[in-house]
């Protein structure tokens, strides 16, 4: 078998076989689950980040990325009715691409969990600093970026959390009901709106003057950013063959979108407001280095309203702390199904207490290291690339299956590959580094240990001997 049509190989839907999953999860819940994953520790820290690229217009960067999301959106409703058993980006992209890009997708993935956890686990540690009012050397607080310079230091906090979780991972176990993330999610659009409600009060509209201090590029450099609050969607998915119809999936998926929109673009605008983006031509304390990690509180904080600042810090603890558990899950669950499909070792497939344990320790300690080492705005873009990659290639999934309009398909493939390119170039040259070191593995294991390579090998005995017949 020529070597590319190998690597192209495509898993089949499994429509017609019996799916004992049970059909649970109406639209409210689903939507809630979207949500939860949606709404977690990127509105609660990547205000920030954003404002310090776009300033005021950082509301134009979450309106268009919320935009194109929402095409890629449709792509995966689409998909959910034609890979009925799939799990989200890797399913759909194996069944309508091929082999290998499934592969690079599920790289994309595990990058999206891995570093999205090490992101997350940097604003719990900032969200713990403002609720507890303890203050830790520089040196024990993380590294950080002062007028270009890079300055040593290791984030123990952050390191701490995420042995904790991965410990808990480990021996506990973790059993993740609709209804308690339910709670989590009303937890979460409470402190929302309370920030909305006592921020506005001291919104000051000249704060807004200088609306696209670094023009359409700053726009568009935000907006890349803006993909990881969005991500979380995708989670969504992972629950699509729970769904009990179609019509919950769809209706689910466009009130998650549309709804996180709102929020988004309202929190930024209010954000913006409650602070200058930039004094004396540099940029403010507040939406740069670690501090960006946790904006919301530090700004009601320094705009006099400490109590409800430490009160939104103390919730935020609570809710980003159950979204770091659901992606310290998501990547070894990424490598699970890899291993489940013969393209990574079965001792990956391994789990106890429904979690993979060997993938769960190899993913702790990575994580662990790059937060504990790696500036908080740096990790952030290596996970809006891996996020920006899977969403590529289920454009391109659902346009040669023709699932939709080539027009949603084409404008939501080309908006994440220009989000992509206004990224840091430095996470983009990693990325072209450490892409293909992780296609070694393929080539070496997966392409002749895959299902499709086993089911290949026992077809051509079979079609020997009718050949003979």
């Amino acid at each position: 078998m020529p070597l590319m049509t190998t690597m192209l190989r495509r898993s089949s839907a499994d429509a017609d076989t019996v799916d004992e999953t049970p059909k649970h999860l109406g639209w409210v819940m689903l939507t809630a689950l979207g949500i939860g994953g949606t709404i977690g520790a990127g509105i609660f820290s990547m205000p920030g980040m954003i404002a310090s690229k776009a300033g005021p217009a950082g509301t134009l960067s979450f309106l268009i990325t919320g935009l194109i999301i929402m095409m890629i959106a449709f792509c995966y409703e689409k998909f959910s009715r034609v890979v009925p058993k799939g799990v989200s980006a890797y399913s759909y992209v194996y069944h309508s691409v091929g082999e290998v890009f499934a592969w690079v997708v599920a790289f994309g993935l595990f990058m999206e969990y891995s570093f999205g956890a090490s992101a997350v686990a940097i604003a719990w540690a900032e969200y713990l600093k403002t609720a507890a009012g303890y203050h830790l050397p520089q040196a024990l607080s993380g590294p950080v970026v002062i007028d270009g310079v890079h300055h040593f230091g290791i984030n123990i906090v952050a390191m701490s959390v995420i042995a904790v979780v991965t410990v808990i991972l480990i021996f506990g176990g973790v059993s993740k009901s609709a209804k308690l993330n339910f709670c989590l999610v009303i937890l979460k659009m409470v402190l929302l709106f309370l920030f909305l409600f006592a921020g506005i009060k001291h919104v000051d509209p000249a704060n807004w003057v200088d609306f696209m201090p670094k023009g359409p590029k700053g726009i568009l450099e935000g907006a890349a950013l803006a993909v990881f609050p969005y991500v979380g969607f995708d989670a969504l998915y992972t629950f699509a063959r729970e769904s009990k119809s179609l019509r919950d999936t769809k209706v689910a998926t466009y009130t998650c979108v549309g709804v996180v929109i709102f929020l988004y673009v309202a929190v930024m605008a209010v954000a913006t407001g409650l602070a200058p983006c930039f004094i004396d031509g540099k940029e403010n304390a507040l939406f740069v280095g670690n501090e960006a990690a946790a904006p919301l509180a530090k700004l009601l904080a320094a705009a006099g309203e400490t109590w409800t600042g430490q009160f939104i810090a103390i919730g935020a603890v609570l809710g980003i702390f159950n979204v770091l558990l659901v992606l310290c899950m998501g990547g070894p669950r990424i490598f699970r199904n890899m291993a489940e499909d013969g393209l990574l070792p079965p001792i990956f497939a391994k789990t106890s207490k429904g979690n993979p344990t060997v993938g769960i320790l190899i993913n702790g300690i990575l994580m662990a290291i790059i937060a504990g080492f790696i500036p908080f705005g740096d990790i952030a873009d290596m996970m809006v690339l891996g996020t920006l990659v899977a969403f590529i290639f289920v454009s391109i999934g659902a346009l040669r299956l023709k699932l939709v309009n080539p027009a949603i398909a084409i404008a939501g493939g080309l908006g994440c590959l220009i989000l992509a390119f206004n990224l840091n170039p430095l996470v983009l040259k990693v990325y072209a580094i450490t892409c293909p070191i992780g296609l070694l593995i393929y080539f070496f294991y997966g392409i002749k240990n895959s299902k499709m390579a086993r089911a290949g090998a026992q077809a051509k005995p079979a079609l020997a001997a009718n050949a003979e017949i």
